[in-house]
């Protein structure tokens, strides 16, 4: 493994996913069914992110997305935007996309509406309403299937700009796509750099298999798997908690399934809970020390640890307050981050801790990477398609026949 990756451990022992499970993911790399290996090295399609995202900068751009259109971009942005020049909007609830335009100039925004299917009604009804709110005048830039959808026409009749997303890369899988390329570029993110940490991982992966960064992680959560029926990911840093809700989408709607591939009923799943520490040790650690026994725990922190003695200062006379006297904060929250590893561990919990050490554009695009493959190799080793979602279809053929929609 390359000393440039992230760091990765366990407190319990594990096996290295089986060659079984390898040799059918290389069976459906080499179908093309798994696109999302190859975009860290797509040139064109960053290119052309690059090249749009300059176009429509020194405007606001709000975005209109719902699920894999949205979440990975929210990780991006939560973690490396400083500029606040991309708004996402993912509710359909007028009143939040109302609070979203508030005090903006219609005149100086942009819309990107992003759904790869062309047709998720939620998205179709934010952008929709961004329209009305703001003007018919305000210009579009669609992220879409390259080929299919009503989207797509639209966009071709109105003139809109578009960018792909390629049709061998599911909405979940699409972060380091135009889905998170494009708005990043356009929050001035280091896109190349997302890229080359993401490149990175799958060269790993390609090297060294079972062996590497992406393969030790699909071990060590699959030995969990259906032992621990709960899947904790818990990032001490805010500024890495809608990391750990993109994970919760892509771990729960890949692995969690009725059927495996041959047809046969299996109901398999895990439930990936994402929290917020240190906050959450103050509310779900409790249920995790005291409650049932069934949950593993992934610890993800940033930084380095520090040790320093307190200062003397205004509060060196109370018992309570003069330990913390002139130290930082983040030495506190990397101390919570062990002490809770260590409490869960002493539980009986199984830990598993990533630790990057800054939040920078290439380790976040080494975790996206890592957690996709394995996510990936984990659907195959589970015998289960990691790529389809059937459970969510009925809701939608039930919304749209509540809404009038033609044919349903």
């Amino acid at each position: 493994m390359s000393n440039n990756l992230f760091h990765f451990r366990t407190d319990f022992n594990w096996d290295h996913v089986g060659m079984e499970a390898l040799d059918l993911f290389n069976v459906w790399r080499e179908q093309g069914r798994l696109g999302f290996l190859d975009l860290p090295l797509n040139r064109k399609l960053h290119n052309d992110s690059l090249e749009l995202a300059e176009k429509y900068s020194g405007s606001t751009l709000f975005v209109a997305g719902i699920g894999g259109s949205s979440l990975g971009l929210r990780a991006i942005l939560s973690a490396l935007d400083n500029n606040s020049k991309v708004v996402v909007v993912d509710s359909p609830d007028s009143r939040v996309i109302k609070r979203a335009v508030a005090g903006v100039d219609p005149r100086n925004s942009t819309i990107c509406v992003i759904t790869k299917s062309g047709g998720t009604a939620e998205t179709l009804s934010i952008f929709m309403e961004l329209r009305r709110i703001l003007s018919a005048e305000t210009p579009v830039l669609a992220i879409t299937d390259p080929e299919k959808g009503e989207l797509r026409r639209l966009a071709q009749l109105k003139g809109w700009d578009t960018l792909p997303v390629p049709s061998n890369v599911g909405g979940r899988f699409s972060v380091l796509s135009p889905v998170g390329l494009f708005p990043a570029a356009f929050a001035g993110i280091d896109t190349a750099a997302l890229l080359a940490g993401a490149e990175e991982v799958v060269e790993d992966f390609d090297k060294n298999g079972k062996n590497s960064l992406a393969g030790r992680i699909t071990g060590a959560f699959l030995s969990k798997f259906n032992s621990h029926p709960v899947h904790v990911f818990m990032p001490y840093s805010d500024f890495l908690y809608d990391t750990a809700l993109w994970f919760a989408q892509l771990w729960a709607e890949s692995l969690g399934k009725a059927e495996d591939l041959s047809g046969k009923k299996v109901n398999t799943g895990q439930t990936p809970l994402a929290c917020r520490g240190p906050a959450d040790q103050h509310s779900l650690v409790q249920l995790f020390m005291e409650g049932p026994a069934d949950k593993t725990v992934t610890i993800l922190t940033e930084g380095l640890p520090v040790s320093s003695k307190p200062q003397p200062g205004e509060f060196s006379q109370i018992s309570t307050m003069s330990y913390l006297e002139g130290r930082n904060p983040d030495e506190l929250r990397m101390a919570e981050a062990e002490a809770t590893a260590t409490a869960l561990y002493e539980r009986g919990l199984p830990i598993s801790r990533i630790g990057i050490p800054e939040i920078n554009a290439g380790y976040l695009g080494q975790i996206f990477m890592s957690l996709e493959i394995a996510t990936a190799l984990a659907g195959l080793a589970l015998g289960v398609d990691p790529l389809n979602q059937p459970g969510v279809e009925t809701g939608k053929i039930l919304t749209y026949k509540a809404m009038g929609r033609e044919g349903y």
